[in-house]
């Protein structure tokens, strides 16, 4: 792992979190910009029966990340219960004329494996990128997955502005295949970037963004050339974290620092298949900076809709 002009410090994880707070302000380390402190546009794609972790995470997301607002991207049906819920502090943006020229309805036509019903997966993650276009004078934006709670405070960039990065150890190979079927090259992969969050440099993914539109043959926008380049065969055959971290190393190393951060994904199953309470939460952070509660694990779908029927 390279070192980065310090002496025997290497950039993991806690560990360069820890050595950063002790250096504020002394020099090489000044903070004159007020990087480690940025406030972020935070963004989340989710449906009403996500409420229930929803909420905790909007809660949460105020005491543990520097915030300066949570955006939620939600089917339109949707927006009016999940604002009145959540509150007006949030900003809660209807997805169906969100990416120009995309809607569901069209997008579920599509000849792709396990369509119809998977196009709401893979709509969600081009809604989070299309972010990148909204006010692009706060160059930064955190996409977080709306079932991640975060436990413990967290940082995003370093004293000299440099992006974290964290790291995990998901291998789906097809999203690989995506990945040089939309650039023409490998993406040299490293780690995985699939960790329920990732910080997005807007120019960055506008660049990316225009490079897939100018290099992918046929009609339509970035959006509908990327579901045009999926393989024809297998399961999730696109990820946005893996595409766009690997595309911002790949391209941009020097703005770049991988983290190594404790978070768990099966948070379902440690609280028994409930909502998690303040002790759960407690509990989990004496070990974790964030947790995952999917709705994927058993009986999570019945429950959330007796909570969202009270």
């Amino acid at each position: 792992m390279p070192s980065f002009g310090l002496p025997g410090l290497f950039l993991v994880g806690r560990v360069f979190l820890v050595v950063v707070e002790a250096h504020r302000g002394q020099g090489g380390f000044a903070d004159s910009q007020g990087w480690l402190d940025r406030p972020l546009q935070v963004v989340a794609a989710c449906r009403a029966r996500d409420l229930p972790i929803l909420e905790i995470m909007a809660q949460r997301l105020a005491a543990n990340v520097p915030l300066r607002a949570l955006h939620v991207v939600a089917p339109d049906p949707d927006c009016p219960q999940i604002q009145t819920r959540l509150g007006g502090g949030v900003h809660v943006i209807p997805e169906n004329d969100f990416i120009p020229g995309m809607q569901m309805k069209t997008l579920r036509t599509l000849n792709v494996p396990s369509f119809p019903m998977a196009a709401g997966w893979y709509f969600q993650q081009l809604l989070k990128l299309q972010f990148a276009f909204v006010a692009p004078e706060d160059d930064y934006y955190l996409i977080w997955d709306a079932d991640t709670v975060p436990l413990r405070p967290m940082k995003f960039f370093d004293a000299q502005g440099r992006m974290f990065l964290t790291r995990a150890t998901e291998y789906h190979p097809p999203y690989f295949e995506t990945y040089r079927r939309l650039f023409g090259a490998d993406a040299q992969r490293e780690c995985s970037f699939i960790a329920q969050h990732i910080l997005v440099q807007k120019s960055v993914a506008r660049e990316m963004l225009g490079a897939i539109e100018q290099r992918v043959a046929g009609e339509g926008n970035w959006a509908w050339k990327i579901m045009r380049s999926l393989p024809a065969t297998g399961n999730n055959l696109f990820s946005e974290y893996e595409t766009y971290g690997h595309y911002l190393k790949n391209h941009y190393p020097d703005r770049v620092v991988f983290v190594d951060r404790p978070w768990l994904r099966e948070g379902t199953q440690s609280v028994g298949g409930r909502v998690p309470s303040a002790k759960d939460l407690e509990r989990l952070a004496g070990d974790y900076d964030f947790v995952a509660f999917e709705r994927a694990a058993t009986g999570w779908r019945r429950l959330a809709r007796l909570l969202l029927r009270r």
